[in-house]
């Protein structure tokens, strides 16, 4: 039997939610800004919060730094939402995933950089980056679909591999801030790479044959 929420409790809920995001929204804001590893106080004064109401709610701040994290992969999530048309060419949707995907790595850029400073020393955070590299190499696997079974299991997992890596964040920052690409440099030279590998990968399988359109013959007679 479902407990009953009186009027009161559910009031306490509403308010402790609202605090809570609060206190998430100044935290990511602050990475955001270029901390990468707000302080407890620095979020208080962002949230305009005591420290003593911070604590309450989060713990310790590797509490607090991984229920951020955990909301930006939520967030991310969503650039790779929309469904696969699987009867588009591979090649034009592997472009569309990089599209999605250089978009996402655009925002999640600050949040990645804070998440490298403390995933060797944090498990909550090495924990949340080890599941997004698995969810960027399912979504490259998704974007793909039925064209990978062309391919021998061997094939296939070099081929993920090998965009993944070049998909992947430390790419991206690679030619973001290390080489200060524009974004749509970045983008296009992300797409070249990406399909030279595509291209690469399915050289020796063997395209079905096109079929010959049938031409109407013309009678003489007509």
């Amino acid at each position: 039997m479902t407990k009953k929420i009186d009027g009161r409790t559910a009031k306490g809920l509403r308010i402790k939610q609202q605090v809570e995001h609060d206190i998430l929204t100044a935290y990511i804001d602050l990475i955001r800004t270029g901390i990468p590893t707000p302080t407890a106080r620095e979020t208080a004064q962002r949230a305009r919060l005591s420290l003593r109401v911070i604590f309450k709610h989060f713990r310790t701040l590797s509490e607090l730094r991984f229920a951020a994290i955990s909301r930006i992969e939520t967030h991310s999530r969503r650039f790779h939402a929309e469904p696969i048309r699987y009867g588009e060419p591979a090649e034009q949707r592997l472009e569309q995933f990089i599209r999605r995907q250089t978009r996402m790595l655009e925002i999640i850029t600050p949040f990645r950089r804070a998440a490298l400073m403390v995933e060797s020393i944090d498990p909550l955070v090495a924990a949340a980056m080890a599941r997004a590299r698995h969810a960027a190499v399912h979504e490259i696997e998704r974007a793909l679909g039925p064209t990978l079974k062309l391919l021998s299991p061997s094939e296939r997992r070099r081929l993920v591999t090998n965009l993944h890596v070049v998909c992947a964040w430390p790419s991206w920052e690679t030619l973001r801030a290390h080489h200060e690409l524009p974004l749509l440099q970045a983008r296009r030279l992300v797409t070249r790479m990406a399909l030279s590998i595509l291209r690469d990968a399915f050289s020796h399988v063997k395209k079905p044959p096109t079929p010959v359109p049938k031409v109407a013959c013309t009678s003489s007679a007509q």
